[in-house]
């Protein structure tokens, strides 16, 4: 919504893939818009793609309605110093999801200059939702410090837990802002595992295999991202797990707890879901089916939390490997040379009977599978996906009928 001196066009269109068109984002723009910026859905309401004029941030009082994302709160707070008055943002809507990310915003904020201050009851002393930001500009620091990924690194520490090793990371402690940083000792600990933590490390030794234990509650909603993780690992724990604090989880790059339940299924591990969660009832890794072939919907973390699954159970194959890239591009690289675990490239169409959901054991020469969708829904990577899958041909109706009416 900012403008510069170089502008020479009226609108800027932000938009995304076929996911990022379906997850909201309409509470940052009825903040932004109620304090005057210029802002309109070009398909669906409430999703990208966004058309934005370059007005500015007005600034003042700004209400937020923060229990769906974070992340519409620091996007708000790192802009903040650059409007025209300074801000007071103020989280409306119920309560605030991943208190912790706001928290490492404002901490980057004061090393770059800005102090952000958040209000408090003078009469009970509890904080409040409510934040004031001056105008100002970042100034950089001579040396700043970037910490290791917390989620990123649940997946080492959760492949220590399945597999009783001992994994150490660096970089991320008991001193780390990260919510994720809490995984280790708030939920592996609670599952068996033996944890050391310094403030700038952490140690997981893990229990011997098949002894890891379900923990019968836990709220991950300061560490939403973290399920996955936990739910891989309840999988082959000794009991039920119910996991809390995550409805937020249905509209990230997946409808993630949906995702876990599904392709857990394929294991044959029984799960519930709940309003804000999910159960998982854990079996012993050797009756948990081989040969699975899990579908990852495009999104890293899933593709992840199920290659911590792999390290007890065989042959498992994990589909659309390239999702990684998101957030650790080497880690299938670095999952066999730095962690010790095998890892081979399968061709799905050579396995199509494997990659097929349904398990269908012929396909009749004549059938066609037909998509139909709106434009930018997704139609040519599944119809790619499927196609190889089932050993079909596949055909892009855009392409065909180009080549045709030349």
């Amino acid at each position: 919504v900012q403008s510069s001196p170089n502008d020479d066009v009226s609108t800027t269109i932000i938009t995304g893939n076929a996911r990022m068109k379906q997850r909201p984002i309409g509470p940052l723009v009825t903040a932004l818009k109620a304090n005057g910026s210029s802002i309109d859905f070009v398909e669906s309401e409430g999703c990208l793609p966004l058309s934005i004029a370059p007005n500015g941030l007005r600034g003042g009082h700004i209400q937020l309605a923060a229990s769906v994302s974070s992340q519409y709160v620091s996007s708000i707070l790192l802009c903040a110093p650059y409007a025209t008055e300074p801000v007071t943002l103020e989280l409306i809507g119920g309560q605030v999801i991943s208190q912790p990310y706001i928290d490492m915003t404002i901490a980057m904020m004061l090393e770059f200059g800005i102090t952000v201050t958040r209000r408090v009851d003078p009469n009970t002393g509890t904080k409040l939702d409510i934040y004031d930001i001056p105008k100002g500009t970042y100034v950089n620091p001579e040396v700043y410090s970037i910490e290791s990924d917390a989620s990123s690194a649940t997946y080492p520490l959760a492949i220590a837990a399945i597999t009783g090793t001992t994994c150490t990371i660096n970089n991320i402690g008991s001193a780390s802002l990260q919510g994720d940083a809490r995984f280790a000792i708030e939920v592996l600990q609670r599952m068996g595992c033996s944890v050391t933590q310094t403030p700038s490390s952490t140690t997981v030794r893990g229990p011997p295999m098949g002894q890891l234990k379900a923990i019968e509650e836990v709220d991950m909603e300061v560490m939403t991202d973290a399920f996955l993780t936990a739910t891989a690992l309840a999988a082959v724990a000794n009991g039920k797990t119910r996991i809390l604090g995550i409805a937020n989880q249905r509209v990230k790059e997946c409808n993630r707890i949906k995702a876990m339940m599904d392709q857990l299924a394929k294991f044959g591990v029984e799960t519930i879901e709940l309003d804000d969660g999910l159960e998982i009832i854990g079996k012993p890794c050797q009756e948990l089916k081989r040969g699975v072939s899990v579908h990852c919907y495009d999104d890293h973390r899933v593709a992840m939390a199920f290659s911590v699954l792999s390290t007890v159970v065989e042959e498992m194959i994990i589909e659309e490997k390239r999702c990684v890239e998101k957030t650790w591009p080497n880690w299938w690289d670095d999952l066999e040379n730095k962690i010790g675990i095998k890892v081979e490239g399968v061709d799905l169409a050579s396995i199509a009977q494997k990659a097929s959901a349904s398990g269908t054991h012929a396909h009749n020469s004549s059938a066609s599978v037909i998509l139909i969708g709106m434009r930018g829904s997704g139609k040519t990577y599944v119809g790619g996906v499927a196609a190889a899958a089932l050993s079909f041909t596949w055909v892009d109706a855009d392409v065909y009928f180009e080549e045709k009416l030349k």
